[in-house]
C-alpha cells in the first residue's frame, strides 16, 4: 500500500557534478596546494587574485608554493565581475596557454575564474560575445579547464557550478549556470583570510547565512538539507562575531568557512518531493542592487535578508511555522514559544547580529537613494523574479519592502 510522503519522510538527495575534493585546515595551503596541482595535471598555472592582493605577502607566498608550474600571475579581478574583466582575465590566460587556474580571493575573484574558463571554453573574445552567450546560454564542452579555489571570504562561490558577471552599460547582471563551469578543488585555509578586511569577512558571512536560510525556511522539512543548513547557521552565528573579537582566531574562522560550505553542501542537494525548491527574494535582489546601484554583493543579505523573512511571514503561514521550526532548532526560543512569536525572535536575532557585527543595514547608510529603489524595484518586476515564490510581485510591493529597509520604518 502505498503512504503519502509526510513531513520528513520523503524527499530527493542528488548529487551533482560540481566540487570533487575540498582541503581544509589551518596552513593547508602550503601543504596540498603543489599535490593538488600535479594531480590535476597543471603544468602551466594561471593565478589570478583581485586588485587589493597585488603586492600582498600571501600572494607572493602562494606564487611561490606554485613554483616553477606558474604561468602568469593576473591581478586585475574586480568587485561584481564586469564583463570586460572577464574578458581581459580571459586573453592573459589565453596568451600564456593555461591548462589551470588557481583563483586566490572572494567571490568575484572565483567567478571571474569560472568565467574566463567558459570564454576559453566557449571561444568567447569580447564583451558583447560574453553579455550574448550569458543571455542566450549556449553549449559548452564536457569540461573546461581545471580550477582550483582558494577563497578569503564566505561568499560561497567555491562551490557552485555557475558565476555571475554585470554589464554595467545595461544596467544588468546575469549568470551562466553549467556543471562544467564548476571549479574541481576548495581550499579552506583560515590562515590565508587574514588579508581580507574585516567589513567583507563579516557581511559575507552573513550572506552565507541567507544562503542557509532563504531555502530552509521556504522549503518543506529534510532530514538531511535542515541537519546541514542548521549545522551552518549554527556555526556562522556562533563563530563570525567571534571573528570580530579576536581576528587571529583561525579556528574560529575555519568553522566559519566550514559554516559557509555547510549553508549549500555542494556537491549534495536536497529538495522535497514537490518540485523546484522555493526561495526567498533577498539573494535575487543582488542582481538589481549589484547592476544598477553598484551594492557589494555580500552587503546585500544585511539589508534585505530580514524584511525578506518579515515580508514572506505575513503572506504564508507556513513560512511562519518553518521560521519557527528554526528558530527552536537553534534554541533561540523555548518549545512553547507561539509560531508567531518564535518567528519574528528569528527575525530580530538576525537583525541583532547584523548589529552587532557593525554592518550596515539601512540603504541610506549605503549611499543608496529612493530613486535607485524605486528603479531597482522596476527592474526586478521586468525581469520576472518574485519576492515569495509561487507570489507574483508588483512593483509598488518591492518598493514597500525595500523603503521599508531605507530608514527603519516598520
Amino acid at each position: 500500500m502505498d503512504v503519502a510522503p509526510n513531513h520528513q519522510s520523503a524527499g530527493i538527495i542528488q548529487f551533482v557534478p560540481t566540487v570533487e575534493r575540498i582541503v581544509y585546515g589551518s596552513g593547508i595551503v602550503g601543504r596540498h596546494l603543489a599535490s593538488e596541482i600535479e594531480r590535476l595535471n597543471g603544468d602551466r598555472v594561471f593565478l589570478l587574485a583581485p586588485r587589493s592582493l597585488k603586492s600582498h605577502p600571501e600572494l607572493e607566498r602562494i606564487a611561490g608554493i606554485v613554483g616553477k608550474r606558474l604561468a602568469d600571475v593576473f591581478t586585475s579581478a574586480c568587485e561584481h565581475v564586469p564583463l570586460d574583466a572577464a574578458i581581459e582575465a580571459a586573453a592573459a590566460a589565453q596568451r600564456c596557454d593555461t591548462d589551470l587556474i588557481v583563483a586566490f580571493g572572494g567571490g568575484s575573484v572565483i567567478d571571474t575564474a569560472k568565467a574566463l574558463r567558459t570564454c576559453l571554453g566557449a571561444h568567447l573574445n569580447t564583451t558583447r560575445m560574453l553579455s550574448a552567450f550569458m543571455a542566450q546560454p549556449g553549449s559548452l564542452p564536457e569540461a573546461l579547464i581545471p580550477q582550483i579555489s582558494i577563497p578569503t571570504t564566505l561568499s560561497g562561490a567555491e562551490y557552485t557550478r555557475s558565476f555571475s558577471a554585470t554589464d554595467f552599460d545595461a544596467g544588468v547582471k546575469r549568470s551562466y549556470t553549467a556543471s562544467a563551469v564548476a571549479g574541481r578543488v576548495i581550499i579552506y585555509d583560515p590562515a590565508v583570510t587574514l588579508a581580507t578586511p574585516m567589513p567583507l569577512w563579516l557581511s559575507s558571512g552573513v550572506m552565507a547565512i541567507d544562503h542557509a536560510l532563504e531555502v530552509l525556511c521556504a522549503s518543506p522539512a529534510h532530514t538531511v538539507g535542515d541537519a546541514m543548513k542548521l549545522a551552518s547557521l549554527t556555526a556562522l552565528m556562533t563563530y563570525l562575531p567571534r571573528t570580530r573579537l579576536a581576528p587571529d582566531d583561525l579556528e574560529a574562522r575555519l568553522h566559519c568557512q566550514i559554516g559557509a560550505w555547510l549553508a549549500d553542501h555542494s556537491p549534495m542537494r536536497t529538495q522535497s518531493l514537490g518540485g523546484p525548491t522555493p526561495v526567498l527574494a533577498s539573494h535575487a535582489l543582488a542582481y538589481e542592487l549589484a547592476a544598477l546601484c553598484r551594492l557589494p554583493y555580500a552587503l546585500t543579505a544585511g539589508l534585505t535578508l530580514p524584511a525578506c523573512m518579515r515580508y514572506a511571514a505575513g503572506l504564508d503561514s507556513a513560512m511562519v511555522a518553518r521560521h519557527a521550526d528554526v528558530a527552536r532548532a537553534l534554541r533561540l526560543v523555548e518549545e512553547g514559544t507561539s509560531d508567531t512569536q518564535a518567528s519574528n525572535f528569528l527575525i530580530a536575532r538576525l537583525e541583532n547580529l547584523i548589529a552587532e557585527l557593525g554592518l550596515p543595514n539601512k540603504f541610506r547608510e549605503v549611499g543608496i537613494s529612493r530613486p535607485q529603489l524605486r528603479l531597482v524595484a522596476r527592474r526586478f518586476v521586468e525581469r520576472g523574479a518574485s519576492l515569495v515564490t509561487g507570489h507574483s510581485a508588483s512593483e509598488d510591493q518591492v518598493i514597500s519592502l525595500l523603503e521599508m529597509e531605507f530608514a527603519g520604518s516598520r
